[in-house]
């Protein structure tokens, strides 16, 4: 993590992420990257030797670390273990802290209150700083800060992971340079941490060259922190397929998981595009879960090719606080986007609630608009969820492994059934679309059964299970050819005849 590049002081790694057992010592690497980062100012140009103005200008020059923890109480382990050792008390510690007993306690400081803490070099030596806050309210509270290292702890449990790394501490250290370092226990289950840390996987030759990532056993702290009997006698009280997990630091797929992890990472392919035009006679099938308020409305697109795996041609999200009116235009201008032409689009819109049931109205003048009800009986949305579940576990869905098609990936890992606490909106999307493309091909595949006189379930004008060609069942349109030679010729005819 302290590599340098070539220039001997810029981090060779803008991001690392470690994924680390229980009590595998993580809190005192913490301790010693922001310990040395703010002592040494990690990632900004030495003064020059023997140079007693540069040497001036650099131990005035600020140099400000965070460190971020999912709440107070974990936030403040990594300040209070800082407060041990430059005390001299740390566990670690057989000979107290060297550098205290030879300057005195006045060159540190730890200052604030709770939830505020911070630490702080004297200006001897450099007087660089720590600020130990938490990412409640996703961590919005630090914009407009400049950050020279950042450090976040247990980040593995931070729900919205995604967009405070993204969002607001890549930003942070835009102008520093700054090296942001993750840290945290695996939980259960491929999450957005599992996201953050495969960008960095070692193992992948497409890695982002910036990144790296890191595992860390609890078993190489045997013998350190933990001794061999309390180390058997932890291993000993866990489920056995969670010990990957909780001792070294392993990705699992978690038992509660929906979607098989590897079925649906097998679903997301590498170079396809993010987007695709329609194209001429192209059968396309759109899903909508649209909102209002709090959750985001998403529209997947997907085109259907017979004998082959559909494939994710367009996915579009609106978040934010949003009108009928800007759901509906989404809505309408994509579908007429795929049915345009000789390009058949059918939409499926989930009308679960009062306000699916506005949009359908809405958009009642779109040619093969379908509604999808979640709702009313307890097997049905089990009976839509398992429909998309087959089609991903027999390979047959294709997405690019890219963009927004990436957070649709990162919703299907993490979901369950019970999943009144997590971000479904993209899931719900294909789900909606999986039906249509499912009705459809039942459909078209249909067999055709022998015309009689006396089964009305063969009159092509008159049974309700009519079989039709896939043009009249996206564009809802029924050829005058199907009405030639009907009714049939009266009896007398036929017996005239032979």
């Amino acid at each position: 993590m302290l590599l340098r590049d070539a220039t001997g002081h810029r981090p060779r790694y803008l991001t690392c992420a470690l994924s680390s057992g229980n009590r595998a010592g993580k809190t005192l690497l913490l301790d010693v990257l922001l310990l040395h980062g703010t002592l040494y100012k990690y990632g900004t140009p030495p003064p020059a030797e023997g140079d007693e103005r540069a040497l001036y200008a650099h131990a005035q020059r600020r140099f400000a670390a965070y460190h971020f923890g999912i709440s107070v109480d974990v936030c403040e382990i990594v300040a209070e273990d800082i407060r041990a050792i430059m005390a001299g008390t740390h566990y670690a510690q057989s000979h107290g802290c060297p550098l205290t007993e030879a300057m005195g306690k006045g060159v540190w400081g730890i200052t604030g209150q709770r939830g505020a803490l911070d630490f702080s070099w004297h200006e001897v030596l450099g007087g660089g700083t720590i600020a130990f806050r938490t990412s409640g309210e996703k961590a919005v509270s630090q914009l407009g800060r400049d950050m020279h290292l950042i450090t976040f702890d247990e980040c593995g449990f931070e729900p919205a992971l995604e967009f405070i790394v993204e969002e607001v501490l890549h930003l942070r250290r835009l102008s520093t340079g700054g090296q942001l370092v993750m840290v945290s226990t695996p939980s259960e289950g491929f999450n957005q941490w599992h996201d953050q840390w495969i960008k960095g996987d070692p193992d992948d030759p497409q890695r982002d060259p910036d990144r790296i990532s890191m595992r860390m056993s609890t078993r190489d702290n045997v013998g350190y922190g933990i001794s061999d009997e309390l180390f058997d006698r932890m291993v000993a009280g866990m489920q056995p397929h969670l010990v990957p997990q909780n001792i070294d630091g392993y990705f699992i797929e978690g038992e509660r998981g929906f979607f098989d992890a590897r079925a649906v990472d097998a679903c997301f392919v590498d170079g396809m595009p993010h987007r695709q035009e329609p194209e001429p006679r192209g059968r396309y099938v759109q899903g909508v879960d649209p909102a209002l308020t709090h959750d985001s409305t998403w529209s997947v697109v997907l085109k259907i090719v017979a004998g082959q795996p559909a494939i994710g041609v367009l996915a579009q999200r609106k978040q934010g606080k949003q009108t009928v009116t800007a759901v509906s235009g989404l809505v309408r201008d994509t579908h007429l986007a795929y049915d345009e032409g000789s390009a058949r689009c059918d939409t499926g819109l989930d009308t679960t609630g009062f306000g699916g049931k506005v949009f359908h109205d809405t958009l009642r003048d779109l040619t093969g608009l379908r509604a999808v009800e979640f709702g009313g009986r307890g097997q049905r949305k089990l009976t839509i969820l398992t429909d998309l579940k087959g089609l991903i576990e027999q390979g047959k869905l294709r997405f690019p492994r890219t963009g927004i098609w990436l957070e649709l990936r990162s919703q299907l890992l993490a979901y369950r059934l019970a999943d009144r606490k997590l971000k479904t909106d993209a899931v719900m999307a294909l789900a909606v679309a999986a039906r249509v493309m499912v009705r459809y091909q039942q459909v078209v595949a249909a067999p055709a059964s022998p015309f009689t006189f006396f089964d009305q379930s063969s009159n092509p004008v008159g049974r309700q299970n009519r079989v039709i060609t896939d043009r009249e069942f996206l564009g809802g349109r029924l050829p005058t050819s199907t009405l030639e030679g009907w009714p049939p010729k009266p009896v007398e005819d036929w017996l005239v005849e032979s």
